[in-house]
């Protein structure tokens, strides 16, 4: 099948369910997006580009842009003093556990996909780059998907830094326990966070973040964007971690290493070279767009991308 044939199958499959789901409405921001807006974009092993639907629509990548912010990391230490603070283990309890933190080994996130091992990614950055720790991730940002002028939505960023609550709990628990170090400013990092979250981005966008983690780290003209080591890192806890406590499922049903949000958007990328992205503000009990899901399980029948 057609890579375009495939993805309008995928999308009326997935349309099929946006009376599922439930926005993210503990953001306040969030909970003025529609539950029927839905998108997807798909980028082949050529860079042959199609879209269905609202492509063009700007949300939040929110812990979508978990994988920069760690990308970053990885480009600022080497990975085995990141590891002292950062696991790479699949999260069995939901994004923003508490009770995870305090059970996991000592006292460190379990990985770096859940709130709080991409707070302590940011606290990393921090000790680096001070205020200028947001500018660092955005422009990161702009060079891996390739649009200069990709930037954070204010309202959004000004919802969630007044509403977050629990990652305030979890920043000043792993303060405590001496993961965060004591010398950084915690409401600056904590602001490039929200920050980070809030940056705006459409289906074409996740397509080519997901396709230049599929080349290894190559965009659509060759240039090496990110090492292949990298590239490969990303992916891995991708697929192991990516959609939190439903990756198990997710690998079973999907079979395509993948990183969601709870702005609705969900970026998978296929070995075989594929990139996708698919938008759906309705999430799961997990935090992931149910027609997102929907459609990526889909895509990967008719492609045959499951990778397992």
């Amino acid at each position: 099948m057609d890579i375009k044939s495939a993805l309008e199958e995928a999308y009326r499959y997935g349309r099929g369910y946006t009376d599922q789901g439930k926005v993210a409405d503990y953001i306040p921001e969030l909970a003025k997006q529609h539950r029927d807006t839905v998108g997807a974009t798909l980028i082949n092993p050529d860079f042959e580009t199609v879209s269905v639907g609202e492509d063009h629509y700007k949300f939040s990548a929110q812990s979508i842009a978990k994988i920069i912010i760690y990308l970053c990391v990885l480009e600022t230490y080497d990975i085995s003093y990141v590891r002292q603070f950062i696991g790479v283990t699949p999260s069995s309890k939901p994004f923003n556990s508490i009770i995870e933190l305090e059970l996991s080994h000592k006292n460190i996130p379990v990985n770096p996909f859940i709130n709080a091992g991409a707070i302590v990614a940011t606290s990393l950055l921090a000790q680096e780059y001070n205020e200028n720790t947001f500018e660092k991730i955005r422009e990161r940002a702009r060079e891996v998907i390739g649009r200069s002028d990709l930037d954070y939505s204010h309202a959004i960023y000004q919802s969630e830094s007044g509403s977050a609550f629990a990652n305030r709990a979890l920043t000043y628990m792993l303060l405590n326990d001496g993961i965060i170090s004591p010398k950084i400013n915690v409401e600056d990092m904590l602001n490039a966070y929200f920050k980070s979250c809030s940056l705006l981005v459409n289906t074409l966008d996740l397509a080519k973040l997901g396709a230049v983690l599929a080349h290894d780290g190559k965009d659509a003209e060759g240039k090496q964007i990110l090492s292949v080591e990298n590239a490969s890192i990303l992916r891995t806890v991708m697929a192991t971690c990516g959609t939190y406590d439903y990756a198990g499922e997710f690998a079973l049903l999907v079979g395509i290493p993948a990183k969601s949000g709870v702005g609705g958007g969900i970026v998978a990328s296929s070995r075989s070279g594929y990139g996708i992205g698919v938008f759906c503000p309705g999430l799961d009990k997990h935090g992931n767009s149910y027609v997102g899901v929907r459609m990526l399980e889909r895509l990967s029948k008719l492609l045959n991308l499951h990778i397992y």
